[in-house]
């Protein structure tokens, strides 16, 4: 009994002595400290906007005076393809595209003056065309446009419903399957002015050609109270950030959804942004893009079809593979991190204004 005592004496000692070695306690940790910071809802900056009808309901004698006027704003910059004005019926069965467009974009710009207070600046870009690309998250645009300008739709057609397209080539005889902004006479106020629904419209989901569909709204809330909240989580350890979120409309078609760093100098001034890459589901599945959620479903899991909500999305990411988040420590003075919906059709890697979650780094992982 003895040799066999002693050495499961040595092999408890020994068994000791490796967990004393790898065992984190309170008063000495092992490995980086872990921090972590919740995501919150900001003030919405999506596409949105208004459309002025013309006073004529349905047939009208001088159709060269019967202006739309559009407003816009929240739009993103086009990499590709241009935004286009239709005309439609109220049953959107008839398109007319609007060819001559009298477009003033203004741009805001500020700094800051001698005794740090804002200095706001606007700067106007008229010009004229059957389509624009401009954008930008300082950026509003006035569109006026006559019926006349859309000769198809003639003066007898019901002018009912305004419709914005993002087309990759010229416009045909309707318009392509991204189709997020659109207003009806029908929802206009007494100064026949409508607000601008973004989403989808008039197509089915899945794409079914010939078929229009339901429109499907993309509702972040509606008279201050949240349709749906997006939610979640930002946790860093050492060089690795983890974002765990849930809770998200799927994209309208054309959009989806991905991540930004923000970085801010010792005053706390920003200094530039870092693309974090497009979103994928979470773990197990973490590999899977959600890049094509707006048409189809890469996830079913976490991307569900009724209703048509994102569950989960998370992004895993290392400073060491990402250049400007190198430092001592890691993520050296990131103080954001932003959740945002972009065009696909837009500059990639270029954040965009469509942003819906925002976390606030604390001063422990930015090195402050």
């Amino acid at each position: 009994m003895r040799p066999f005592l002693l050495a499961a004496g040595v092999i408890a000692v020994a068994a000791s002595t490796a967990c004393g070695n790898e065992r984190s306690i309170t008063t000495e940790p092992v490995g980086n400290l872990g921090f972590g910071t919740i995501f919150a809802r900001v003030t919405t900056n999506l596409p949105r906007g208004t459309v002025t009808f013309p006073v004529g309901i349905v047939a009208s004698a001088t159709p060269a005076t019967d202006s739309v006027i559009i407003t816009l704003a929240g739009l993103d910059s086009l990499a590709t393809g241009s935004y286009t004005v239709w005309f439609a019926n109220d049953s959107a069965t008839k398109f007319a595209p609007a060819t001559a467009l009298n477009i003033v974009a203004t741009r805001r710009d500020s700094s800051l003056n001698a005794a740090g207070d804002p200095v706001f600046t606007n700067t106007t870009f008229p010009s004229t065309g059957a389509s624009f690309k401009a954008g930008g998250p300082n950026v509003a645009l006035r569109v006026a446009v006559s019926r006349v300008s859309a000769p198809v739709f003639t003066a007898g057609d019901s002018l009912n419903t305004v419709l914005i397209s993002i087309e990759s080539g010229a416009a045909g005889a309707a318009p392509g399957e991204v189709r997020p902004l659109w207003a009806r006479r029908s929802q206009a106020n007494a100064s026949r002015v409508s607000s601008l629904r973004f989403g989808t419209f008039g197509r089915g989901i899945p794409l079914v050609a010939g078929n229009p569909g339901a429109n499907q709204e993309f509702v972040v809330a509606t008279n201050g109270a949240m349709t749906i909240v997006p939610r979640g989580r930002v946790e860093v350890r050492g060089a690795i950030m983890i974002l765990n979120d849930s809770n998200y409309f799927r994209p309208p078609v054309g959009y989806y959804y991905n991540a930004y760093g923000i970085k801010l100098d010792t005053t706390g001034k920003f200094t530039g942004t870092t693309y974090l890459g497009r979103r994928t589901a979470p773990y197990p599945d973490r590999g899977i893009s959600l890049y094509e959620a707006d048409k189809s479903n890469p996830a079913p899991a976490v991307v569900f079809d009724s209703p048509r909500v994102i569950f989960a999305m998370a992004s895993r990411l290392s400073a060491d593979t990402i250049p400007d988040a190198k430092g001592t420590p890691a993520w050296r003075n990131y103080g954001f991190v932003r959740v945002n919906l972009q065009a696909k059709a837009g500059i990639e890697g270029r954040m965009g204004p469509g942003q819906i979650l925002e976390a606030v780094l604390p001063p422990s992982v930015r090195g402050r």
